[in-house]
């Protein structure tokens, strides 16, 4: 129930209800005189009621509308007595459950479509009209209908539509509306058994804000309310959606069955050093539970407010009562008393434990910062006693995610705290081992070296990340090193170390990587020009923003596969002869792996219907793993059709361009020198006049790490 607050207004609010309460009565009195009958619809003139209950203190508001006319004036019971916000909502509660009752129908029942009398939903102010509501039926006449009032449980209906209304990029791309035409058995189905696609940023953020959006929710979605927000939830827990997840967590009823994302809350809260809030829950739950768990977070709470004695109090009280947590009282020995940090055992270490190591300024490790949950993930980056290597980690983490930028990530790796090491030696422990903290440390390594050197090293390190899945994600980075090194002087003694063919020349592998991350990209002073493979990648690209077609770069890169992709962008394709444009090296196409049929035919049926989000999860779940270079052009053409048609073209001309980008990383990984050529070309640069690069003892020593290390087999 809803209480009202004591407040100057509050005599007018009554008022108010009182009158939503009289006419309410009188509404439902007319539509029982008129149930299951046949009439010839409204009086001429006649303009619908719009009754609201509004909650002032979370803005929220539930509003039914009819085409009847008002019977208030008519009504024998008289003005009903409303003394509180709650009588009112008994009132709406209780004229629903009478108009179910009156048509034979039990509330909770699923709802009957209707076309002619709307139900209007209300949340947060703003007024959505459903095309499929649950008001009534329609005959073969329009002007003949039988009307139920649908409003079931006011709090159920209220808890399906808690979301987040503004993205966190701030990017408009959805309405409230998205839920359009979906039944919620539906929703529930999608989320039990959908997944997110880890492979297309694009994808992933559309559904991710489908998930998280604040909207008018499916129908009937007062009946599984609770099984579709612990769906979303866990949803955004698996991405590492911490911001989104704190505010649907927030908002959610202070009920038992809550109390886990109430606890996760209250961590994340004081993970983001928002202690007053987080503390204001810890000491309404500490003083009606036993829970140890509320009076540890209490003495927390006592210690990042300032208040020691309390703090001291309070563990000592704890302790002395048998709470068997050594984690704990370590650590707060540690922040109260000033003592040297000791070594606590990873295996024991909780979330809590997580947030009280950083706010007692003890390093956070690997193993500590494994303990935190996925939904945490965003949250970690607020961590400032994190250790170097855990700082590593988290940011890769994040940034796999889509939680922080390429331009953010380059800057938490360059300023950690790490001694000098070689770019090849980092190189080849990245290439035996592919992990995030190797990722992280070659980078680092390579971003350090300021000779003409990095350019070999990157491509190197490209090659390593498009193997391991990561070529989209660490595509930025890389370019961004790149673009550093194409100004660095003594670029022309690369040449030694090449054979001039496209293939091994490092130069050309550079301008076509920096193409393919940025198509507009042209390269100016002593490295002028680019390679004709880097041209026709810009080319290729450029057509999905709107440049004219052209015919040269499907052929020259051999990438005739994705002309699919092309024009489901909308792209114009001239009626040429294309026997014209065969020849011997025309490719014989790649090794596709074909989507789910069933999953590809619901997608399609959903975006005819213009079913926003179940088009939206639908087409993460098909693609889920796969890798993009792998998907069947064929289907990632129908996704990106299905994108267009409900409207979101952005994310359709993003998902095109991810694909085509993941086919011309597959075709840098193939032109990348394997790892026992790049030694060989090391050993080449220690006979050349490397003065002004390296000192010759480090160029062989690269060499000799290179061919020693069990790294010198050729990269698939």
């Amino acid at each position: 129930m809803i209480n009202c607050q004591n407040s100057r207004g509050s005599s007018s609010l009554f008022t108010t209800f009182a009158a939503v309460g009289f006419l309410l009565i009188g509404q439902s009195q007319a539509f029982g005189q008129n149930i299951n009958t046949q009439n010839a619809g409204p009086p001429t003139g006649a303009k619908p009621l719009n009754l609201f209950v509004t909650n002032q203190s979370d803005n929220e508001t539930i509003s039914t509308a009819t085409d009847s006319q008002s019977a208030a004036t008519n009504s024998p019971l008289g003005p009903p007595s409303v003394t509180s916000l709650d009588d009112a909502l008994d009132l709406v509660e209780g004229a629903a459950d009478d108009q179910n009752t009156t048509n034979g129908t039990a509330t909770g029942t699923a709802p009957t479509p209707n076309v002619a009398g709307d139900t209007v939903v209300v949340t947060t102010g703003q007024t959505t009209t459903l095309s499929q509501s649950e008001s009534g039926t329609v005959g073969a006449d329009d002007s003949e209908q039988s009307v139920t009032i649908g409003l079931r449980k006011v709090q159920d209906v209220g808890l399906a539509a808690i979301g987040v209304r503004e993205t966190q990029d701030g990017a408009a791309r959805l309405d409230e509306l998205i839920w359009r035409g979906t039944p919620a058995s539906k929703a529930t189905f999608l989320f039990g058994n959908g997944h997110l696609t880890s492979q297309s940023r694009a994808l992933s953020k559309l559904s991710l804000e489908v998930v998280a959006r604040e909207a008018v929710p499916p129908i009937g979605a007062n009946l599984v309310a609770q099984d579709l927000v612990r769906a979303r939830l866990d949803w955004l827990a698996a991405a590492g959606r911490s911001h989104d997840l704190a505010v649907l967590a927030k908002r959610l009823p202070d009920d038992d069955e809550w109390l886990d994302w109430k606890k996760w809350l209250v961590e994340y809260q004081l993970m983001q050093r928002r202690d007053s809030e987080a503390c204001t829950t810890v000491n309404n739950y500490a003083a009606k539970t036993l829970d140890p768990y509320w009076h540890k977070l209490r003495v927390i709470c006592s210690a990042v407010q300032a208040d020691t004695s309390s703090a001291r109090f309070g563990a000592d009280i704890l302790e002395a009562s048998g709470v068997d947590d050594p984690v704990f009282f370590t650590l707060m020995k540690e922040m109260l008393n000033g003592v040297d940090p000791a070594e606590v055992d990873s295996a024991l270490v909780e979330p809590l434990h997580v947030v009280l190591m950083d706010a007692a300024h003890h390093d956070i490790d690997l193993d500590s910062l494994a303990t935190l949950p996925p939904g945490m993930a965003q949250g970690t980056v607020a961590l400032r006693y994190m250790d170097t290597d855990a700082r590593l980690v988290s940011t890769f983490d994040n940034l796999e995610k889509g939680l922080i930028t390429a331009d953010q990530a380059s800057k938490l790796w360059r300023s950690a705290a790490l001694p000098a090491e070689q770019a090849v030696t980092a190189l080849t422990r990245h290439h035996s081992g592919a992990t995030s903290l190797n990722a992280a440390l070659s980078w680092r390594a390579i971003a350090a070296d300021t000779t003409p050197l990095r350019l070999m090293f990157i491509n190197q390190a490209m090659a390593t990340d498009i193997s391991a899945g990561n070529g989209l994600m660490m595509l930025p980075l890389y370019a961004g090193l790149a673009r550093e090194a194409m100004g660095f002087p003594g670029l022309d003694v690369l040449k030694t170390a090449t054979d001039g063919q496209s293939g091994n020349d490092v130069m050309a592998q550079t301008h076509l990587l920096l193409a393919i991350n940025d198509p507009r990209y042209q390269p100016t002073g002593q490295n002028a020009g680019t390679s004709a493979a880097a041209r026709d990648a810009s080319t290729l690209l450029l057509m999905l923003e709107g440049e004219s077609w052209s015919a040269r770069p499907l052929a020259n890169l051999g990438m005739w596969d994705v002309l699919p992709i092309l024009e489901a962008t909308g792209m114009t394709v001239p009626d040429v002869e294309w026997l014209d444009l065969t020849s011997d090296s025309m490719p014989d196409g790649g090794d596709y792996t074909n989507l789910s049929p069933v999953l590809m035919r619901a997608l399609t049926k959903a975006s005819e219907k213009r079913h926003v989000a179940e088009t939206v999860l639908l087409a993460s779940w098909a693609v889920g793993d796969t890798p993009l270079h792998r998907v069947n052009p064929q289907d990632g053409a129908m996704i990106v059709r299905a994108m267009d048609m409900i409207g979101q073209t952005a994310t359709a001309r993003a998902f095109a361009a991810e694909i085509i980008r993941a086919h011309l990383l597959q075709m840098f990984h193939r032109n990348t020198p394997s790892m026992a050529e790049f030694g060989e070309q090391l050993a080449l640069l220690s006979e050349a006049p490397v003065a002004d690069l390296a000192t010759a003892g480090s160029v062989q020593a690269v060499s000799t790490n290179a061919q020693q290390n069990g790294t010198v087999q050729a990269q698939e």
